[in-house]
């Protein structure tokens, strides 16, 4: 009876622990070490560091991984809504997120996933020399450039030029005129 006293002693106390992090996670909040090296902070750091190399600003979500950060939050959204990506902001009770994460912005875009999964801040190159070619004209969201042999993407204007790699690279070379 002793050993089954213990293991539940043991279960109530792991799960208070879990509550009292999981009630920290809120915008705004400090999350805990186990938290911010989790899978979800390395994904926050990655779009950060993204969000980052976009507007040419310094998130501290791109190295602390905290997605409660509201300046990340407010840039997701800033982000999505420039680019007509479908977007959530959590909300307590809505049925869609938990309880504990009010206020974190979500999209189920996968092609934004895409993007930023692929997103490597090694590769953003924001010189151009003059032999580069640039086209401009191909569509309304990004302009393409051929540098060295090496294709590169950017937002519309912003000429921070990401080396394409993947389906991206294959997209550019089969469909972008130069």
């Amino acid at each position: 009876m002793n050993t089954s006293f213990s293991k539940i002693r043991h279960i109530q106390e792991a799960n208070r622990q879990l509550e009292r992090r999981l009630l920290n996670e809120k915008i705004g909040d400090k999350l805990t070490p186990e938290s911010l090296n989790s899978p979800k902070a390395q994904d926050t750091k990655k779009t950060a560091s993204f969000l980052n190399s976009h507007y040419n600003i310094k998130l501290n979500a791109a190295t602390t991984g905290s997605w409660t950060d509201k300046d990340y939050n407010d840039t997701l959204v800033r982000y999505f809504t420039e680019n007509n990506i479908k977007y959530g902001v959590c909300k307590k009770g809505d049925g869609y997120c938990s309880d504990d994460s009010e206020g974190e912005v979500y999209t189920q875009d996968r092609n934004f996933w895409t993007m930023v999964k692929g997103f490597e801040p090694s590769k953003v190159n924001t010189q151009s020399n003059p032999q580069d070619k640039i086209n401009t004209t191909n569509d309304k969201i990004y302009d393409y450039k051929l540098s060295n042999g090496k294709y590169y993407y950017s937002k519309k204007g912003l000429n921070n030029w990401i080396e394409a790699t993947g389906k991206s690279l294959e997209a550019i070379k089969t469909k972008i005129k130069f």
